[in-house]
């Protein structure tokens, strides 16, 4: 889901080796960048705009048209050609797994999840017509899709609200999940996060069976 902490997981695996391409190094809303390619992000939007969505009204309907499909495979083709390792980040991509499957059979995943209350808050510091109940119902979609893929086919899971040496742990053993050669990450900058939720915040109900499921698949180091 956006703003759970995915900047901060993309830039921290980059460092560790995960050639990202061109992507944001600095925006308005995230000082070191979003870590993501506009290439992609320009794609997974118009496969989203083609079947009467977008990422803020993920649509039942998910189909990539020809156009898109060649769009993803030269994409996938330049970063094989430049790189011997490369992945993206892009919490878009979440609802759009299958023509990714299809065109990296050996594709492989390491994701992240984060309260909903402080994704709401996130999301409504930058846009306040995202009231708790749109954020609520936004975080339920990307999460599904996350349990389900982590269900299909288990991978690192991490949680972002958490003390920054559980976070750095975490993140250690996901590098060492990956085959990546783990370090002590610099990206992290924890005056960066803001948004939390207090300590004894209840997750709202409609998110509580996925949190329940989040919770059990998340790696513990």
């Amino acid at each position: 889901m956006h703003r759970s902490g995915t900047s901060w997981l993309a830039g921290s695996l980059e460092e560790m080796g995960v050639e990202l391409g061109e992507v944001s190094t600095a925006d308005p809303h995230n000082r070191r960048g979003n870590r993501e390619s506009k290439e992609l992000m320009v794609l997974h939007d118009s496969v989203l705009g083609d079947n009467d969505g977008s990422w803020k009204r993920p649509p039942r309907r998910r189909e990539w048209y020809a156009e898109r499909r060649a769009a993803l495979s030269d994409y996938v083709a330049r970063m094989d050609a430049a790189h011997a390792l490369w992945g993206f980040k892009d919490p878009r991509a979440l609802l759009l797994l299958t023509e990714w499957r299809r065109r990296v059979p050996h594709l492989e995943h390491v994701g992240i999840y984060r309260h909903p209350l402080a994704v709401h808050r996130s999301l409504e510091s930058r846009n306040p017509r995202f009231d708790r109940a749109r954020a609520v119902k936004l975080w339920v979609a990307y999460n599904e899709a996350l349990v389900a893929e982590c269900a299909r086919a288990p991978f690192p899971l991490l949680r972002f609200d958490v003390p920054p040496r559980e976070l750095d742990a975490q993140l250690a053993a996901a590098a060492r999940a990956l085959g990546l050669a783990a370090r002590e990450a610099a990206f992290f900058d924890y005056s960066l996060v803001h948004h939390e939720p207090d300590a004894d915040a209840a997750v709202p109900w409609r998110c509580r069976r996925l949190w329940k499921a989040l919770e059990e698949h998340r790696l513990r180091p």
